[in-house]
């Protein structure tokens, strides 16, 4: 695609998903010919767009196309189409991020290896004064040889999928439409539909949930199916929050008929004292929704970002 001019509104109180001069610079470098504009507030997008061929944009809302009759192309680094509810017209494409996968991947094996190798357990003792609290790790569990259900098997949880084959964790991907195993993983691994979810769940050591909330998946993790769930399996959410029953969940947790769950979204953000989660919970580990937090983040964009303009 020709550029002539390409406008930039990524201002963001969180510094990783904040643009950076660096970033203007490539910009500015790989279209030389081409007016870079970074605005650093809504108003000074809203005065640039009716001259805009390109936005690269947290934020965009669905009258904003009656002021932007040049615009063909929207880049986000969200994911979630939910952070991003517009339907273009048939002029302008919308492309999402698709670079989170191998971010939050290490930030899910993190949880996996201190929850299951105990360092969860030891520094929440270490809070409570304790010393020596081996007796309260007698239950430890290797990655390796477990089996990993991952609700959700797009660009993140295939991320999470092979970063995981390298603990030698078995991998069922659960997806809406069946495709073959990507690249790294074995013939001890599989994809399977959601018809199978129930069965699958009954063999989970870990549940993985990396799910959008825009395509029908609230509360799809309900009582019933966390009761199908072997007492030693922990959850692990990365997704979104609407997926899982809190209350339930809750409830599965402090009468100890779910081993644990490590959880970094949550179906209200912020998180509050309302929520059946925001108690000390036997196994429960919170994250604030911060899974894809890395200095490299808006690196990986404008990696997305050069390479979708050249095509």
């Amino acid at each position: 695609m020709t550029v002539h001019t390409l406008v930039v509104f990524q201002e963001n109180a969180i510094p990783f998903f904040a643009i950076k001069d660096r970033h203007l610079a490539r910009l500015r470098a790989t279209y030389p010919a081409a007016e870079v504009i970074w605005c650093r507030d809504e108003a000074s997008f809203l005065e640039a767009l009716p001259c805009a061929d390109v936005a690269v944009t947290w934020a965009f809302r669905q009258e904003w196309f009656n002021h932007a009759p040049r615009l063909r192309r929207i880049a986000t680094p969200a994911a979630g189409r939910d952070f991003f509810p517009i339907t273009p017209p048939a002029s302008v494409q919308v492309r999402h991020g698709t670079f989170h996968g191998p971010i939050m991947a290490e930030t899910l094996l993190g949880m996996m290896l201190a929850f299951n190798r105990g360092l969860y357990d030891a520094y929440r003792d270490q809070l409570a004064g304790g010393l020596w609290p081996r007796d309260q790790l007698y239950h430890l569990r290797l990655l390796a040889g477990s089996h990993a259900v991952i609700l959700g098997f797009g660009h993140v949880g295939i991320a999470c999928g092979q970063l995981l084959k390298a603990f030698q964790v078995r991998v069922t991907g659960v997806k809406r439409t069946p495709i073959s195993l990507p690249d790294g993983f074995g013939p001890e691994d599989r994809v399977v539909t959601m018809e199978r979810l129930d069965e699958v769940l009954a063999e989970a050591d870990h549940l993985i949930l990396v799910l959008p909330n825009d395509t029908g998946t609230d509360r799809l993790i309900d009582a019933a199916r966390l009761a199908r769930l072997p007492q030693h399996a922990v959850i692990y959410n990365l997704g979104r929050g609407n997926c899982i029953d809190e209350t339930a969940l809750a409830e599965a947790l402090q009468t100890r008929r779910l081993r644990g769950a490590c959880l970094d979204v949550f179906a209200q953000e912020p998180l509050t004292a309302a929520s059946p989660l925001a108690g000390n919970l036997p196994g429960l580990y919170r994250l604030p929704h911060a899974s894809a937090f890395a200095e490299i983040y808006m690196d990986r964009f404008v990696d997305e970002v050069v390479a979708w303009l050249a095509e």
